[in-house]
C-alpha cells in the first residue's frame, strides 16, 4: 500500500493559524496578544512559503488537494492580516471573541490553498461559521442580523454542496485539476445545474445579486470590527473561491497550459454555462449595488450597497470563459478578477476602519468583563461576579440604546435600524475633528470610485477593463457605467467627510491600525506590482 506524502512545509501557515485558535481559546486574558503573535506568524510564513518554489500536498493521482503557490499564499497572508487588523480595532474583547476570529481567519488560509470541492467547501464554512455568533449583539437589532445571516449563509453553502455534488456526478472527481477534462463529455444540463449551484452558492460570500439582501442588514447591524471583517476577509474568500472553481476547474489554465491534454472533448459546454452564470451575477449586481447604494443616506448601508456592486466588478472578468476570445485569455480574466478582489477589500477594510475609529462601538455579544463596572451591574439588582457581568452588559448596552433612541427621535427618524455607523451627514467636518481616521476614510472612498489619488481603484478597474475590452465589450460598457453612476454617491461622501464644521467633538481611536491599514494602500497605490504580481494566475 502506498503511504501518501505530505508537504508539512505547504502547511505551514494553516499549521500556525489553527493553532492560534486553539491558544486564544484558552489563553484567558493573553488570548487577544496570543492572537494577534499567531496570526501575524501564520503571515509571515505564508509569505516566506510563497517566495519559494510552488509546493503541493495531499495528492490523488496527478491532483492535488492544498496548494502553496504564489497566489495562494498571497491570499493567506492576507486574511491573517486582515484578521489582526481586526484585532486591532476590537478594543477588548472575552476569550471567545477572540478565538471565533482566529478560527475564522483559520478558515480564509485554508481556502486559499484549496484545490478540491470538498476541501474547497469546507474552508468556506470554517471562514464563516464563526461569525454567525460575532455578528450578534445584544438587542433585538443584533439578534435579527445573527439569524437573518445564519439563516441566509446555511441556505447559500446549501446550494453550493448541492451544485457539487451535481459536478461530481458529472465530472467523476472533485479535484478542481481533472474537473474540466471530466466534464468535457458530460451531460450539459447536469453540468449548467451543477455551475449554476455551485457559483450561486459561493457568489453568496461575496454578496453577489441576487443572494446579496444580507449584506445591508448585517453589516449595518453588526459590531463595527465585525462589520470590517465581514466587508474585507469574508468577501475575499467568497472571490478566491468562485475564482478557484472558475481557474482551475474549467478554464485551460487548469491544465497549467494555454493547450488542454490529449483526449479532452473541449469542455466549452461548461465553460459557456459557468460564463453565462457570471454574467447574470455580474450585471445583476452592478445594476442592484448602484441603485440602492444612490438611495442610502446611513454610512455603512451605502458601503454595503456598493460593495454588492463591486461584487459584480470582480465577477465581471471571469463572465468571459463564456466566448471564444476570453477562453484564449482565461489565465488573465482570472489575474484581473483575484487583482480587483484584493484591491477592493484593501479599500472596504480602510473605509470601515476608518468609521469604526470614529463611531462610539457597543462592542460584541462577547464584551470584555474588564468593561463592565461593579457600580453599573449593582444598579441592576446584581450580587455575585458573574451576575455583575451580564449584568452589566445589559445595562450598558440599553443606555446606549436609549441614547440611540432619543438622537433618532429628535432627528425625525426611526430608532431601529440606524446602526453603530450613524448617518452619513454625522460626518460632516470630520476632516476638521479627526484628520487621520478622515484621511484614510477619504482615501478609500475615492479609491472605490475609482478616482487618483487613490491609484488602488484606478488600477483594479483598468485591470477588469482591459481584459473585458478585448472579449466581451459589451461588458466593458456595463462596468464603466457602473463606475460612473458611483460617483453619484461617492462624491457627496467625501465632501461631506471634507467640507462643514463638525456637529460633535470626535475623538479618533485605534490610531496604529488607522495608519497600518492607511500605509498598506498608500504601498499597493505607488506598488501595485506588489499585488498584480501574486494574483498572477495567467499559465
Amino acid at each position: 500500500m502506498r503511504v501518501q506524502e505530505i508537504d508539512h512545509a505547504a502547511l505551514l501557515p494553516l499549521y500556525l493559524a489553527a493553532g492560534t485558535a486553539a491558544a486564544a481559546l484558552f489563553a484567558g486574558r493573553f488570548a487577544k496578544a496570543a492572537m494577534m503573535i499567531g496570526l501575524t506568524a501564520s503571515g509571515v510564513a505564508a509569505v516566506w512559503v510563497g517566495m519559494g518554489p510552488d509546493r503541493a500536498t495531499f495528492a490523488v493521482g496527478d491532483w492535488h488537494s492544498y496548494a502553496a503557490d504564489d497566489p495562494a499564499m498571497g491570499a493567506a497572508a492576507l486574511f491573517a492580516a486582515l484578521a489582526v487588523l481586526v484585532a486591532g480595532l476590537s478594543g477588548r474583547q472575552a476569550g471567545e471573541y477572540w478565538f471565533l476570529l482566529s478560527a475564522s481567519a483559520a478558515g480564509g488560509v485554508a481556502l486559499a490553498g484549496s484545490r478540491d470541492l470538498i476541501s474547497l467547501i469546507v474552508a468556506v464554512e470554517t471562514l464563516t461559521v464563526p461569525l454567525y455568533a460575532l455578528v450578534a449583539k445584544p438587542g433585538r437589532d443584533g439578534a435579527e442580523a445573527g439569524v437573518a445571516f445564519l439563516i441566509a449563509s446555511v441556505t447559500a453553502s446549501a446550494t453550493a454542496l448541492m451544485g457539487a455534488a451535481l459536478l461530481y456526478a458529472a465530472g467523476g472527481t472533485v479535484h478542481l485539476g481533472g474537473l474540466a477534462a471530466g466534464l468535457g463529455d458530460a451531460h450539459a444540463g447536469l453540468t449548467a445545474a451543477g455551475l449554476a449551484l455551485l457559483l450561486g452558492g459561493l457568489a453568496f460570500k461575496l454578496a453577489a445579486a441576487p443572494l446579496h439582501a444580507w449584506a445591508p442588514l448585517v453589516l449595518e447591524r453588526a459590531p463595527l470590527p465585525v462589520a470590517t471583517y465581514l466587508a474585507s476577509a469574508s468577501k475575499l474568500g467568497g472571490a478566491l473561491a468562485v475564482v478557484w472553481v472558475v481557474h482551475f476547474g474549467l478554464a485551460p489554465g487548469a491544465f497549467g497550459s494555454s493547450e488542454p491534454p490529449e483526449g479532452f472533448a473541449g469542455g466549452s459546454g461548461a465553460q459557456q454555462s459557468a460564463g453565462i452564470v457570471l454574467a447574470v451575477l455580474s450585471v445583476a449586481s452592478i445594476a442592484v449595488g448602484n441603485l440602492g447604494a444612490l438611495a442610502q443616506r446611513r454610512t455603512v448601508p451605502l458601503l454595503a450597497w456598493s460593495g454588492v456592486a463591486h461584487a459584480g466588478y470582480a465577477l465581471a472578468p471571469l463572465a468571459v470563459v463564456a466566448t471564444a476570445a476570453g477562453r484564449s485569455e482565461a489565465g488573465a480574466a482570472a489575474s484581473a478578477a483575484l487583482a480587483y478582489a484584493v484591491f477592493f477589500v484593501l479599500l472596504e477594510a480602510g473605509a470601515f476602519a476608518a468609521l469604526t475609529a470614529v463611531r462610539p462601538g457597543s462592542g460584541s455579544i462577547f464584551a470584555s468583563r474588564e468593561r463592565q463596572t461593579p457600580e453599573t451591574a449593582l444598579e441592576s439588582g446584581g450580587s455575585h461576579e458573574s451576575d455583575l457581568d451580564v449584568r452589566g452588559v445589559v445595562a450598558a448596552d440599553v443606555g446606549r440604546r436609549r441614547a440611540v433612541e432619543a438622537q433618532s427621535a429628535a432627528g425625525g427618524h426611526p430608532a431601529r435600524g440606524v446602526g453603530e455607523g450613524g448617518r452619513v451627514a454625522e460626518l460632516t467636518g470630520l476632516w476638521r475633528a479627526a484628520p487621520l481616521p478622515a484621511a484614510l476614510l477619504l482615501f478609500s472612498v475615492v479609491g472605490l470610485a475609482g478616482l487618483p489619488p487613490a491609484l488602488v481603484g484606478t488600477f483594479a478597474k483598468v485591470a477588469v477593463l482591459e481584459v473585458l475590452a478585448s472579449s466581451a465589450v459589451w461588458l466593458a460598457v456595463v462596468v464603466a457605467a457602473g463606475a460612473v453612476v458611483g460617483l453619484a454617491y461617492y462624491l457627496p461622501l467625501a465632501r461631506t467627510v471634507l467640507l462643514g464644521r463638525p456637529a460633535a467633538r470626535t475623538r479618533g481611536r485605534y490610531a496604529i491600525g488607522v495608519a497600518a491599514i492607511g500605509l498598506a494602500l498608500l504601498a499597493v497605490s505607488l506598488a501595485p506590482q506588489l499585488v498584480l504580481a501574486f494574483t498572477s494566475l495567467a499559465p
